[in-house]
């Protein structure tokens, strides 16, 4: 399944650079949205929310493979 992605601008760098993107899932497993961010590492953490914390769920050295991962993975 391809999903809508979109920029969280709330979390843009102080150059306004994206850091976090979202997208709708509406997963029985992992929730409603699903969060793509870039750490402090460099790499692109898939994340989903669980209460009120927030659960890596793989990391990915680009967003292009972090994106896809979210596509194969979840449905």
């Amino acid at each position: 399944m391809k999903y809508n992605w979109e920029i969280v601008h709330e979390s843009d760098d102080e150059t306004g650079n994206p850091t976090c993107w979202s997208a709708q899932i509406d997963s029985e497993q992992y929730g409603k949205y699903v969060w793509i961010t870039h750490n402090s590492k460099g790499l692109y953490d898939v994340e989903v929310k669980s209460f009120d914390d927030f659960n890596v769920l793989v990391s990915c050295k680009s967003l292009a493979s972090a994106k896809r991962w979210v596509t194969m993975n979840i449905h």
